[in-house]
């Protein structure tokens, strides 16, 4: 059986970026990828628009990554965002920046990115195996053994693992590649969601499913302390909240409850730099100027006007009731739903529905310059198998894309050391 330089598991962005940068390195790999095409991912990502990657320079990028972002300074330096971008020109994928430095294709479509990616791989020289999922992986005799579920076997002398994590099943992405990491003695974080909608314990937020809240700031509290905040928008749903704002802190929302379970809590500001005593304030002001109004209207220009008769019932007040004949207490109830509204974490939605999963290989065995794995000399790992996970934005994308390109640099030059 001739023996290939490099195999890479996984055709998504790690997988794409990885084999282009192994073949232009002079080392054409074989890539083998489950789904009957490449990319599954990279096209639902942006809504089919595909978030590319984002403008930050390298110190945001890496403070988007939560938990394990300095792990990815070197690839970030090895193959930027600009490098991203300039890459994509090259193939004839014009891109435009959008808000918070999010680029998009300027066609908006999510299939002439992974075309531009398949392009590069086969002009790179990668052999690519579509339709064909792997079995086991295994070191044998001085080099890796790919047993594929057809019986067929495949052995190779630098092994890439670019599979991704647990969500999105329907994508391919089934954890194979945490059990083949573990099979050569890495240890595995407990893969967990991220980028996900969160569930609350309070039920009011299917009475107003489909709000919108614009630009609102969202905080995690747990333990007594504030462990997270971001600013855009939410989304009441009929099992608690989601919106930009709220899948970019659940992550931390995740980990604080299995730190403190039953005690996380989700608080949304429309305006974080007004607090209790100010909104009091200004809500007298407002009573006196129209007492014969309802309690429910001094809601509006702060909060949405059909949040008021939810929320005000939660906090024992009348919405009926005439603003000028509000008592004290009740006063200072509304004062206190306007500067904040607090919800306790039930649970995340389930793994499969996270945009993105947290846990994995655990990076501290992975050496960041190069992506191969301290255990197990030749193999190589990259995207979002390892534990790291940013938040939305195009992010994660250029994660894969940093990572897949230096695994596939680092094995071209341990294959060629051979």
């Amino acid at each position: 059986m001739p023996t290939d330089s490099i195999c890479i598991i996984g055709g998504g962005a790690a997988g794409l970026m990885a084999a282009i940068a192994a073949g232009r390195a002079g080392s054409p790999a074989v890539l083998i990828e489950r789904n009957p095409k490449l990319g599954i991912k990279i096209l639902m990502s942006g809504g089919g628009r595909c978030n590319v990657t984002n403008t930050g320079d390298i110190h945001h990028l890496v403070e988007s990554f939560p938990g394990n972002g300095r792990f990815l300074y070197s690839a970030f330096r090895r193959f930027s965002n600009d490098d991203m971008i300039r890459f994509l020109a090259e193939e004839g994928v014009e891109t435009k920046v959008e808000d918070r430095g999010r680029v998009f294709p300027v066609r908006d479509t999510a299939r002439e990115v992974v075309a531009a990616l398949e392009r590069a791989a086969r002009r790179a020289g990668t052999q690519i195996l579509l339709g064909t999922p792997v079995e086991d992986v295994a070191w044998r005799d001085g080099v890796f053994l790919v047993r594929l579920a057809d019986g067929r076997e495949r052995t190779a002398k630098c092994l890439v693992i670019a599979t991704g994590g647990v969500t999105y099943p329907t994508a391919g992405t089934r954890g194979d590649g945490y059990r083949w990491a573990k099979a050569f003695g890495h240890t595995i974080v407990k893969p967990r969601p991220a980028i996900v909608a969160l569930e609350t314990v309070e039920t009011w937020p299917a009475k107003v499913k489909g709000v919108p809240l614009r630009g609102a700031t969202v905080f995690v509290y747990a333990g007594g302390k504030r462990i997270a905040r971001y600013k855009e928008d939410v989304l009441f749903t009929h099992f608690g909240v989601s919106g930009p704002a709220v899948l970019n802190v659940s992550h931390q929302a995740v980990v604080a409850q299995e730190a403190h379970p039953g005690g996380v809590e989700i608080g949304i500001k429309i305006d974080p730099e007004k607090g209790e005593g100010e909104f009091a304030r200004l809500l007298d002001e407002r009573i006196h100027a129209s007492p014969a109004k309802s309690a429910k209207h001094l809601f509006e220009g702060w909060w949405p006007a059909s949040l008021a008769p939810v929320l005000l019932p939660e906090a024992g007040v009348d919405p009926d009731k005439r603003a000028g004949l509000l008592t004290r207490h009740e006063r200072r109830a509304i004062a206190g739903l306007l500067a904040e509204i607090r919800l306790r974490l039930k649970a995340p939605r389930p793994i499969e529905q996270a945009m993105v999963t947290a846990g994995g290989v655990d990076v501290r065995e992975v050496d960041p310059k190069t992506m191969e794995s301290k255990l197990r000399p030749r193999l190589f790992l990259a995207g979002e198998v390892l534990d790291v996970d940013g938040i939305s934005g195009g992010y994660n994308l250029q994660g894969a894309y940093s990572t897949g390109w230096v695994a596939g640099l680092s094995a071209a030059r341990a294959a060629q050391a051979e």
